[in-house]
């Protein structure tokens, strides 16, 4: 007797695949509108968005769970966790990389340091801010140039990429030409979706029944 195996249905064997790469996206165009926001709109709409992406996030990991399983809240939970500490650290990533969005259609102008300020945090980290005029007497559209390490002193020409509409401060060629931050955005983000490819195929899996043991004969 000759027995035929089933054919395997191809796209209904994963549902869970078609509902993650719908979170994957929606996720994926929140953090872009969160960059796009950073450089062009201001703080409010970038929290906005964060709240949104976590309200998101929570409600497609809890939807990802598989029709009659366990629900899981602890991987869930622990999932969530896991994807808010990354959009936390995107968010603060993308602060730079929204900086430099921003001075990417600025222009670079000569200026002379007027005056530095020296910060020093309570981690032990010193902040220099250099206040600058621009070679013709005007100020600097931005605000001050701020610097990790001292840099400059008062009287030195320095060349700077400015935003002419002011909206960030202004920074030197080489870092706003970094894209060290924006890779950092999307390293992390593709650290989210894989996260939720896997909880969505982990939580895919039926619910194993505990197996009854067999009745014993009486007497």
């Amino acid at each position: 007797m000759t027995t035929t195996r089933p054919d395997r249905a191809t796209g209904a064997a994963r549902p869970w695949l078609g509902r993650a790469t719908a979170v994957v996206a929606v996720l994926t165009c929140l953090f872009v509108g969160i960059v796009l926001a950073g450089a062009y709109v201001g703080t409010l709409l970038v929290v906005g968005l964060v709240v949104l992406y976590l309200v998101v996030a929570a409600t497609g990991l809890v939807k990802l769970r598989g029709p009659g399983n366990d629900p899981g809240y602890k991987d869930t939970g622990g999932a969530l966790a896991l994807v808010a500490l990354a959009v936390i650290m995107a968010t603060a990533a993308s602060g730079d990389a929204s900086q430099n969005l921003a001075l990417s259609s600025g222009r670079e102008v000569n200026a002379v340091v007027t005056s530095e300020k020296a910060d020093r945090s309570s981690r032990g980290s010193t902040t220099w801010t250099y206040t600058l005029t621009s070679a013709d007497g005007a100020t600097v559209p931005g605000g001050p140039l701020v610097q990790h390490s001292e840099r400059f002193r008062p009287g030195d020409a320095v060349t700077v990429r400015i935003d002419p509409a002011g909206r960030v401060a202004p920074k030197l060629p080489g870092e706003a030409d970094s894209t060290a931050s924006l890779w950092a955005v999307v390293g992390l983000n593709a650290g989210i979706a894989a996260l939720v490819l896997w909880l969505a195929r982990f939580g895919s899996r039926p619910r194993r029944t505990p197996r009854r043991p067999p009745d014993r004969p009486a007497g």
